[in-house]
């Protein structure tokens, strides 16, 4: 009884070949359009089992063969090929008709893919979108931006730079981000104080201090006021 099942129908595997399996499993090419598998199968597995010009030749054969002659040899041709000739005009319009079904099918297909491809790049972009719009994120983003600047200043404080900008500055605030720049006599970068505008709020990322530069007199030049980080309200009775 072993060896029975050693045959090689009971094997698995490979190609199904020949023998009581012959046809029920198929290998096939993942791939290619929806229109493209679709034209596949329908080559593979054919509705009619003769070819309708081969049908119109047999049968148009034998009625001839079997044919009463009719007042000469086309005559007669011609009245035997003629229900052949309506059933090759029929199997052909039936083939074409399901060739362009098919091909209807299969582009329909093709569209709704790429459709839904579409979609879900639009929403990718938008799930990316709204997490720009969070908080959390800008603060990622912006800190890390600013851990890899050239400025030294601004690297080692981009974490307090960052969370300042997106936690602490409202949206309506005028705003101004302090500027270190390097300075050839004192070979160390300073602050341009001179860069922010009367008004204006802004941050001093080296001490962890805000300010706003306000009009002493209108006469005068313009001053700056220190100011709690997180309230804005000033620190001196100023």
């Amino acid at each position: 009884m072993s060896k029975v099942f050693k045959r090689p129908m009971f094997r698995k595997g490979g190609d199904v070949g020949g023998g009581i399996m012959s046809g029920i499993r198929n290998n096939y090419e993942i791939g290619g359009t929806a229109r493209e598998r679709l034209e596949k199968v329908y080559e593979e597995f054919p509705v009619q089992t003769v070819d309708p010009l081969s049908q119109f030749l047999i049968q148009g054969g034998l009625n001839l063969m079997s044919a009463t002659p009719r007042g000469g040899t086309l005559a007669t041709a011609a009245e035997a090929f003629k229900e052949p000739t309506q059933q090759l005009f029929t199997g052909l319009g039936a083939r074409d008709k399901a060739k362009r079904e098919i091909a209807l099918a299969g582009t329909q297909l093709d569209i709704e893919a790429e459709q839904a491809e579409k979609l879900a790049r639009i929403k990718n972009q938008m799930k990316e979108m709204y997490a720009a719009e969070v908080p959390e994120k800008q603060f990622e983003v912006r800190s890390e931006q600013y851990a890899g600047s050239s400025n030294p200043i601004k690297a080692s404080g981009s974490t307090n730079l960052a969370e300042f900008e997106i936690y602490d500055v409202p949206k309506d605030e005028l705003y101004t981000q302090l500027p270190f720049e390097y300075d050839s006599r004192t070979k160390q970068y300073e602050p341009n104080w001179n860069a922010i505008p009367v008004g204006a709020l802004t941050f001093d990322y080296k001490n962890n201090v805000a300010y706003r530069r306000v009009d002493r007199d209108t006469n005068t030049i313009a001053d700056f006021i220190a100011l709690n980080q997180k309230t804005l309200q000033p620190l001196t009775g100023e």
